[in-house]
């Protein structure tokens, strides 16, 4: 493995520069305590100033940091999105990763607040500008947060993590490091952690977020609910089930969609602990939370909590299926995501878990049964979308050819001249 030290240049004309003798030895200690100064690792000591422009087309360099803090780095072909500003990561995995995680939602929205400013300006301006980054900063929180819990949802862990850095990075930005407003970036540090089975990272999290809500003034509950219930995760994931039910029990609040996280991982210990009557009654209450929440249709949910909701709903199903004997529990639970998908404009899903849970209800309750007509009207209205969304794109398709045929026989009729 071969290494160098890169430092940028200090102006614009390429000009290269040497880290001088003392700098040089304490690189030297510095890697020789870690596993690259091993024997099949070369330690090249240089520093040059290579010019993008010398680049092959389309391939920008984009520096890769073995050692946090050392300057150690090897060159990296990294894609177009890094152009516009140095990016550090350990090895192409990690770059991957991170580019999955968050960078490709992100990377063209930072430009602007990584270009330097050229112009001071008048004060005005000034304030205008500072404005202007701290809404684009805001919204980058925003979007970051998102994207990690999305991940979390899908059981990508590693990629939360990237996204979940973002935004505590973000978040001390816009609120400063001793802000209460820095705690659910701890918090999705800290899930994803326990998803990775890196207990100690997990730990470690969870403490800066517990601290930090001693020290607030004002705290929301549901930060404090979503910190014990991350708690819990953590117990429950290490096997500490009775920990974790003392924990989960504090995470309060109303009936509603927020609380459903509490109760849903609460019958996730019970089934650990195979009592199977308490699971039992845990999953049908998130399930007619869900039902009255999706009815009522008063809250919009983000991606994530789309995501939240298919995931616990796709639990809820596959324990139904596999330990209640009821024939109607799974087709209630899909009758349940099919709602979602529909409230959500995904027809395609929305028809499918709508068709399964009228089979279900037809056979088992027979056709004249007040939930088989619920469930057949829903479907008929879902099978209208489906038929209007054919024939649109149907149209669009007869369109854009017969437009494209007409370009032809134009084409071939100048020719012909």
């Amino acid at each position: 493995m071969s290494v160098s030290f890169a430092l940028p240049p200090a102006n614009s004309k390429g000009q290269k520069y040497s880290l001088g003798p003392q700098k040089e030895q304490q690189q030297v200690k510095q890697a020789s305590r870690t596993n690259l100064a091993s024997d099949d690792a070369t330690l090249i000591l240089n520093s040059t100033f290579i010019n993008p422009l010398a680049n092959p087309k389309d391939i920008y360099n984009v520096k890769i940091a073995v050692l946090p803090f050392t300057g150690i780095s090897i060159q990296l072909d990294a894609k177009k999105d890094f152009q516009h500003f140095p990016c550090f990561f350990s090895d192409k995995e990690h770059q991957s990763t991170d580019y999955r995680g968050i960078h490709n939602k992100i990377c063209s929205l930072l430009i602007p607040l990584r270009t330097p400013v050229t112009i001071l300006g008048s004060e005005e301006e000034r304030i205008h500008r500072e404005k202007q980054t701290r809404h684009r900063q805001t919204q980058l929180l925003e979007l970051s947060k998102t994207e990690a819990h999305k991940k979390l949802f899908e059981g990508q862990y590693d990629l939360a993590i990237p996204a979940a850095l973002q935004a505590l990075r973000f978040s001390m930005d816009v609120f400063g490091q001793d802000s209460i407003e820095l705690v659910p970036s701890y918090l999705l540090l800290g899930e994803a952690s326990i998803g990775l089975k890196q207990y100690t990272a997990a730990e470690d999290y969870l403490s800066l977020a517990k601290w930090a809500v001693l020290k607030a003034v004002n705290c929301e509950n549901k930060i404090r609910s979503q910190m014990h219930r991350n708690f819990g995760l953590l117990y429950a994931s290490r096997g500490e089930y009775s920990d974790a039910l003392s924990q989960l029990a504090l995470d309060k609040g109303p009936e509603n969609i927020l609380v459903l996280g509490g109760f849903f991982q609460l019958g996730n210990v019970f089934h650990k602990q195979g009592r199977l009557e308490q699971v039992t009654t845990v999953f049908d209450k998130v399930v007619s939370i869900w039902k009255q929440a999706l009815k009522a249709n008063e809250e919009t949910l983000d991606e994530a909590q789309q995501a939240e909701a298919v995931q616990m709903l796709t639990t809820i199903f596959s324990f139904r299926t596999n330990f209640v004997t009821s024939p109607t529990g799974p087709a209630e639970v899909n009758f349940v995501l099919a709602q979602l998908h529909h409230i959500y404009g995904h027809s395609e899903r929305a028809r499918d878990y709508t068709a399964k849970a009228l089979e279900v209800y037809e056979a088992a309750l027979g056709r004249e049964h007040t939930l088989t007509i619920e469930v057949r009207n829903f479907f008929k209205i879902v099978m209208g979308l489906q038929a209007a969304k054919t024939v649109t794109e149907k149209i669009s398709r007869r369109d854009s050819g017969g437009h494209g045929s007409e370009r032809t026989r134009r084409k071939s009729s100048a020719s012909r001249r």
